[in-house]
C-alpha cells in the first residue's frame, strides 16, 4: 500500500470512529412527542428543541400545535402526549379528579411588569361611546379562545371582580385567534379577551381598546408531564434541566437574540418584526410554578360552577417537581 494509500485509509477510520458514537446516540434517543398552543408563552420549549437541548438530554421531541391547552390534557393524560405546552384548565383539574396520570410541572409566560401581552378589549365604538374599564360588560358578550374552563376565561374573571362581576355576569364565547378580527368587525360580541400580537393589531385598525389587564407577577400557563415521564424521575429531570436551560437564555435580553425570535416565528407561525414590536411575557430561569394562581384559578372555577367537585384539589396531586 503507498502511502497516500495508507493515509486515506487511517483518515477513513478516523473519521469512521469519530461519528461511530454520534451514530449511536441518535439510535439510543428517546422519542417524546409534546403538543403545544402556537404562542410565545411557550418559548422555552420551543429554544429547547431548536437549540438542541433536549436533544443532549437524550431525547428527540416532535412538536404538534393544539388548538387550545383544553384539547392537549386528554391526549397527554392518556399518553398520546408526552409533554403539553398549554394553559392550566378546567379540564386539567377535572383529570386530576378522575385520577388521570397528568402533572403540572412547570410555570412558563409570566404577565410582565412591563407591557399588556395579554388584555381584554372592547369595540371601539363601545370605547367612544364611553365605556372604558369593565365596570359595564354585565350581560354582554365577551370572546376568548378556549372553552368554559380556558385559562383565557380565569383571566377575564380576575379582571371582572376588580368590579365585583362574575363570569356568570357575562357570556363568553369561544372564538380562535383567527378568527377575532372577523368577530370584532362583524360586531358578533362585545368585548374580546385576546394576546399579542392580536391586542396591537385591533388597536391599529381601530377595531377595539384595552380595557382591562391581568394582574403583572401570574402565570396560567405551563408544561405538563403525561405517564412516560412521570413513572421515570430520571427522564422527567433531564426534560426539565433541558427546559430551564432554554427559559434561562431567554429570561433577559437573550429573548431578542435572532436564533430565539427564528424559533419563536418557525412555531407560532407569526414573523419575527411582530414579535420584536410585540409585548413579551416574563419568564423564570428555574420555571417555578405559580402557586398562587394555579390555586386560585381552581377556587374560581369551583365557585362559577365550571368544576363541580368540592374541595379544591390539594397541590400534591396537581403538581410534580423535578
Amino acid at each position: 500500500m503507498t502511502t497516500r494509500a495508507r493515509f486515506v485509509s487511517g483518515v477513513a477510520a478516523g473519521t469512521a470512529a469519530l461519528t461511530f458514537p454520534a451514530i449511536v446516540r441518535a439510535q439510543n434517543l428517546k422519542t417524546l412527542t409534546a403538543g403545544f398552543v402556537p404562542s410565545t408563552l411557550f418559548a422555552p420549549l420551543f429554544v429547547a428543541a431548536d437549540r438542541g437541548y433536549l436533544r443532549e438530554a437524550g431525547f428527540n421531541i416532535n412538536l404538534n400545535p393544539v388548538v387550545a391547552g383544553q384539547d392537549s390534557m386528554a391526549l397527554v393524560s392518556q399518553g398520546q402526549l408526552d409533554i403539553a405546552a398549554a394553559g392550566l384548565s378546567a379540564a386539567f383539574f377535572n383529570a386530576v379528579n378522575r385520577g388521570l396520570e397528568v402533572k403540572f410541572v412547570a410555570s412558563t409566560g409570566y404577565q410582565p411588569r412591563r407591557g399588556h401581552p395579554t388584555a381584554l378589549m372592547i369595540r371601539q365604538d363601545l370605547y367612544d361611546a364611553g365605556q372604558h374599564d369593565a365596570s359595564g360588560l354585565r350581560g354582554k358578550q365577551i370572546g376568548w379562545i378556549g372553552g368554559a374552563g380556558a385559562t383565557s376565561q380565569y383571566y377575564v374573571a380576575v379582571i371582572l371582580r376588580k368590579f365585583n362581576l362574575t363570569l356568570k355576569d357575562v357570556t363568553g364565547v369561544n372564538i380562535a385567534n383567527t378568527d377575532q378580527e372577523v368577530a370584532l368587525t362583524r360586531k358578533a360580541v362585545d368585548a374580546m379577551f385576546t394576546s399579542s400580537p392580536f391586542t396591537d393589531i385591533f388597536q391599529e385598525k381601530k377595531l377595539a381598546r384595552i380595557i382591562g389587564t391581568v394582574p403583572p407577577g401570574i402565570a396560567g400557563t405551563g408544561i405538563f408531564f403525561g405517564p412516560s415521564l412521570l413513572r421515570n424521575p430520571d427522564s422527567a429531570r433531564a426534560v426539565m434541566t433541558a427546559l430551564r436551560r432554554a427559559a434561562t437564555d431567554i429570561a433577559g435580553s437573550g429573548y431578542s437574540s435572532p436564533d430565539n425570535l427564528a424559533s419563536y416565528s418557525k412555531y407560532t407561525k407569526q414573523s419575527i418584526d411582530l414579535i420584536k414590536s410585540a409585548d413579551r411575557y416574563d419568564f423564570k430561569p428555574d420555571l417555578r410554578i405559580d402557586q398562587g394562581t394555579l390555586q386560585d384559578m381552581q377556587t374560581v372555577f369551583i365557585d362559577q360552577g365550571i368544576l363541580t367537585y368540592k374541595p379544591p384539589i390539594n397541590e400534591v396531586r396537581l403538581v410534580a417537581r423535578f
